[in-house]
């Protein structure tokens, strides 16, 4: 079956083009807000090592939630879960909005609101990847995955120069525009016909941290997911702590909020072309050598961006080192959501995504106090020393390197579907 068939089939699922269209909506007014929270965390201090503490505050609560809200997943009716997580989000973002179109936003209301939306999206990420499976054919999880992709990178292109051009406006209005994209995405979900019931009903009788292990464990003896998590963590942290610098330097220099806006915009633009010819790519690259690639692509641009503060340059750096982030991430994606048996899919999606995510929090704020201790220079070459790094798990993995196409992947580990 050609890529482009598939794509077709896929967009024939009813279920899975609500779902898509729904969280289209919401992943737009996110990447509003998280490119304004350092922006609103320095006019509020400013300070470049306190800009960077909301943005910390929400990969903070997915952290410290990621775990439990795995388990939970695992335990609940998935659509409850997506249903209660959009409302979260609705209401967190709606008081950051009702705050500072009022003029009353603190910190520590950001930094608190930050966190909760951090736990909300704890939820939301697994029951989504669980929900996908039940929607999805087996067959289709690679290119349902690089749909998510194309849309997620489409809402970040949009969401960037769109929050920038809102904050300008007035700091209250892309949570104000978030918050209601959280409840289209509520209302999304209602339409839903494929059932999301909880996959396992009799999990309430075994204990609350035996089910985290049982997750972590997963994620541990798979050699192949362990290697992509491992590096997963540090290539985040690495590319958080670029980005943000970045970010804060940018500011400090005097650049426009919509000018910093396009940076994120023109690496996001590549990385959209390259969602769109994802579908292509997974069904001729084995995934293994396509995952090293990746990050050797990124390793390699970073190091120029500490010479620049040019808003064009720094873009089409990012731009050549995101073009293949899209097919990664869809293959590993798809990877993942195949082979864990079903009952599995919240506690080793959380797990993965606690190893692969546990440091970024430190990011943001490491990034601040780098700039005003060393300056912005050395603090992105310092972050490029991160990303160097952060190859080896995977160059060090036979599995990795084994790793071929999707039609190659095992059709199941475990218990199966």
């Amino acid at each position: 079956m050609s890529s482009r068939t598939g794509v077709r089939e896929l967009w024939r699922n009813r279920d899975f083009a609500i779902l898509w269209s729904g969280e289209a909506v919401s992943e737009l007014g996110s990447a509003m807000s998280m490119l304004v929270l350092p922006l609103i965390g320095y006019a509020i201090t400013g300070s470049t090592a306190q800009a960077g503490l909301a943005t910390s505050a929400v990969l903070l609560g997915g952290v410290v939630a990621g775990l439990p809200a795995g388990v939970l997943v695992d335990r609940w009716a998935r659509r409850r879960v997506l249903l209660a997580a959009s409302l979260a989000g609705a209401t967190v973002y709606g008081s950051l909005a009702a705050a500072a179109l009022a003029d009353h936003l603190t910190l520590t209301h950001l930094v608190v609101a930050g966190f909760l939306g951090g736990v909300a999206e704890s939820f939301f990420a697994p029951a989504t990847s669980a929900a996908i499976r039940k929607i999805v054919p087996r067959e289709q999880l690679p290119v349902a995955f690089s749909q998510l992709e194309a849309r997620r990178h489409a809402a970040q292109l949009a969401g960037s120069p769109l929050g920038g051009a809102l904050y300008s406006i007035s700091r209250g209005l892309p949570f104000l525009v978030d918050a209601v994209s959280y409840s289209v995405v509520a209302l999304a979900i209602t339409r839903l016909h494929t059932p999301l019931p909880a996959p396992d009903r009799d999990a309430e009788a075994r204990g609350f941290l035996a089910d985290i292990r049982e997750g972590l464990g997963f994620v541990w003896k798979e050699p192949v997911i362990r290697a992509i998590m491992l590096w997963g963590g540090a290539i985040n942290f690495s590319v958080g702590l670029v980005l943000v610098t970045v970010t804060l330097r940018l500011v400090r220099a005097g650049v426009h909020p919509a000018a910093i806006g396009a940076v994120d915009a023109i690496a996001v633009a590549a990385a959209l072309v390259g969602a769109m010819v994802t579908p292509w790519i997974l069904s001729r690259a084995r995934t293994g050598a396509m995952t090293i690639a990746t990050g050797l692509l990124l390793a390699v641009v970073v190091i120029p961006i500490a010479w620049t503060s040019n808003v064009v340059i720094i873009g089409a750096l990012l731009a050549v080192g995101f073009f293949l982030l899209p097919a990664n991430n869809s293959g590993i994606s798809a990877y993942m959501v195949s082979v864990v048996p079903d009952r599995l899919q919240g506690r080793v999606h959380s797990a993965g995504g606690f190893i692969a995510n546990g440091v970024i929090p430190i990011a943001p704020v490491l990034a601040g106090v780098l700039i005003g201790v060393a300056g912005g220079r050395t603090a992105t070459l310092i972050g490029a020393a991160f990303v160097a790094l952060s190859l080896l798990p995977l160059v060090s993995s036979s599995a990795i390197r084994g790793l071929g196409r999707p039609d190659s992947w095992a059709a199941s580990v475990g218990d199966g579907p």
